[in-house]
């Protein structure tokens, strides 16, 4: 089912990570996702940026690995809409022009357990505010 997809990070501060994905983001990208997260997660970033923007498709198996980024992030704790305070997060950039994978988010209730952004500055200073 894939079809062309990239992935670039960035490290925008010392507990802030950018990652960004384009095409279709199913079973075969989603191990390369998780890695990329976990990796930040185990670096000691506390917040993920991941801009979907240029995503075609997400599947469940990557939502899965967001859920997964959650609850780790949270330190272990179900993901719920309030995280709890110190807790780390996870932002997801998906602008309405980008409704398609926005609405998949959507349906799965995934977006209650993020940060819900419509540009990376946006993410971005509103974690900036959250600390």
């Amino acid at each position: 089912m894939s079809s062309f997809f990239a992935i670039s990070e960035d490290v925008t501060t010392g507990e802030i990570a950018l990652i960004a994905m384009a095409g279709e983001i199913d079973y075969a990208v989603s191990p390369q996702l998780r890695e990329r997260i976990f990796e930040h997660i185990e670096a000691g970033r506390r917040h993920i940026v991941l801009d979907l923007s240029a995503a075609t498709f997400i599947d469940s198996t990557a939502i899965g690995v967001l859920a997964g980024a959650v609850t780790r992030l949270r330190g272990g704790e179900q993901m719920t809409a309030v995280p709890a305070e110190g807790a780390g997060s996870l932002a997801v950039v998906c602008p309405d022009e980008n409704d398609k994978v926005g609405q998949i988010l959507r349906i799965t209730g995934l977006d209650a357990g993020v940060g819900w952004y419509g540009s990376r500055e946006e993410a971005l200073s509103g974690l900036a505010l959250t600390g």
